[in-house]
């Protein structure tokens, strides 16, 4: 493994040209503007054969054997590129973008077995840190696309996913109408992933939406543009709570419909204490207001036919329930940590036991994530219970996760973001370095290390933005700690 000082380094860039096009790598890395203004003239003239203009020929998309994170890799992030061919080179080299200079060369690693004839590799180029744009050369298979490795390339990524969340929330915050056949229970789970993001690391939180890529031209004190976004959602899931009763209706909309739901009643109640106990130091008025709501939705729910609130679950109807049964230890979860109110404490020991052997949900994972973080008396047997779950979980996925061609558990993005999910939330409350590296694998597979070398999700909805949000703090607070770790170091030297 060898890594090169681009002063000591002279090729003339013409001869490195000529060898990116003799080993292939020409159709697959990008060109300037002028260099492909050339070549589409040429292949125009090559493609129509002289032909009627009318005539159309459409090449079959090539993808690069060498797949990358497209968006690039944080300085100290762990750097891994995969080789997939019918045979493949021993080494492949790392060059810089505008020199075309190689900057560093290491080993591949085979995968054990092959599928269906296409070999697959491994590239590690972790020791390269210096910030730059660079593409990945071998022999026989080509090139990747152009990367970056740079100190805000996740920042920055995270504020455009910030962007696409407050455009959205801003869209349909007018008067109603395309929030109309919205759950409201999605959109307690949108405003609850943002939330546990903050929870999780507040300081790039607030600078997401404090810079010029995510925020509004609005002034406003510090965290004002993240809750301000947010308060578009909480301001109309309060228009959602009936009067009288304080259910919540099922569907958002200029006119809230569907009915009272138990699972949007109860996702109300989470999702409402838990933005006014973080919201209590902005603006601490709307904050009780919105624990006053939450308190009075679980008032709904104490009453409401089916599960009851007090005492142990009957057995079957939790199923029969779905969300509404796990949604309540959610909202007593909340509203403990954010009253100290023992009822609702009780609520979480009585049921613990049938609780822990449901399915995970966003609520249970919610519950578990604030119970085991809170400042309030807690009981051990509890937080073990939730802990060993978590661990469980995490370890299963981070196992499989090994086996992955793409060091992935799962290739489906659905599926990608649940299981981060879960990684993130038991990173959270056990702090493991192992976790955080399945979770920056996964991060690089949606992010163009995939057979398709595509970012993924392609045009994220709200949710999924949300989701990814969490992911990149996660990989981007890591690589922070890192760093101020190493300096620390340095200084102590």
């Amino acid at each position: 493994m060898r890594r090169y000082d681009k002063k000591n380094v002279s090729r003339i860039a013409l001869a490195m040209a000529v060898c990116i096009i003799l080993s292939g790598c020409a159709g697959n890395v990008p060109f300037s503007e002028k260099e492909q203004e050339k070549r589409k003239e040429v292949t125009s003239a090559t493609e129509t054969l002289g032909l009627e203009e009318d005539f159309s020929y459409e090449r079959k998309r090539e993808r690069p054997h060498v797949q990358v994170d497209r968006l690039g890799y944080l300085p100290k992030s762990t750097k891994t590129a995969v080789f997939q061919g019918e045979e493949l080179p021993e080494t492949f080299q790392v060059i810089e973008k505008e020199s075309g200079v190689c900057v560093y060369e290491g080993g591949i690693r085979l995968q054990e077995e092959a599928e269906e004839g296409i070999s697959t590799g491994y590239g590690n180029f972790t020791e390269l840190e210096e910030e730059g744009s660079y593409y990945i050369k071998c022999d026989r298979i080509g090139c990747s696309y152009y990367f970056d490795i740079g100190r805000d390339i996740y920042l920055k990524k995270a504020g455009e996913l910030g962007a696409v969340i407050e455009e959205m929330r801003q869209a349909e915050g007018g008067d109603g109408r395309e929030k109309e056949m919205q759950e409201t229970a999605d959109i307690c789970e949108i405003v609850g992933y943002l939330l546990i993001t903050y929870e999780m690391y507040p300081e790039l939180m607030l600078r997401i939406w404090e810079s010029e890529s995510a925020g509004t031209e609005e002034e406003g004190g510090r965290g004002d543009k993240f809750f301000r976004m947010l308060r578009l959602e909480t301001d109309q899931l309060l228009s959602l709570q009936e009067e009288k009763t304080g259910g919540i209706y099922q569907y958002a909309g200029a006119v809230p419909g569907g009915g009272i739901g138990e699972e949007a009643t109860a996702a109300f109640a989470g999702t409402m204490a838990k933005y006014g106990y973080l919201y209590q130091e902005y603006d601490p008025d709307y904050a009780d207001t919105c624990l006053k709501a939450a308190a009075k939705a679980w008032r709904y729910l104490d009453g409401a036919q089916g599960i009851s609130v007090q005492g142990q679950p009957v057995h079957g109807q939790q199923e029969e329930s779905g969300g509404a049964f796990t949604g309540r230890f959610y909202a007593a979860s909340e509203l403990y940590r954010a009253s100290n109110e023992v009822s609702y404490h009780n609520y979480m020991l009585q049921n613990q036991e049938v609780m822990m052997h449901q399915k995970e949900d966003f609520y249970l994972l919610m519950a578990k994530a604030t119970y085991l973080s809170t400042k309030r008396s807690v009981d051990h047997a509890l937080c073990g219970q939730m802990m060993d779950s978590l661990i469980k979980e995490a370890g299963r996925i981070a196992e499989m996760s090994k086996d992955g061609v793409f060091l992935v558990k799962d290739e489906d993005t659905d599926v990608i973001l649940w299981d981060m999910t879960v990684m993130s939330l038991a990173n959270y409350a056990i702090m493991n370095y192992e976790y955080v590296s399945v979770i920056e694998h996964h991060v690089h597979y949606l992010m163009g290390r995939n057979k398709e070398a595509e970012f993924l999700p392609e045009n994220p909805t709200g949710e999924e933005a949300a989701k990814m949000l969490l992911l990149l703090s996660v990989v981007e607070a890591e690589s922070r700690i890192i760093e101020e770790s190493e300096a620390g170091l340095e200084e102590g030297d």
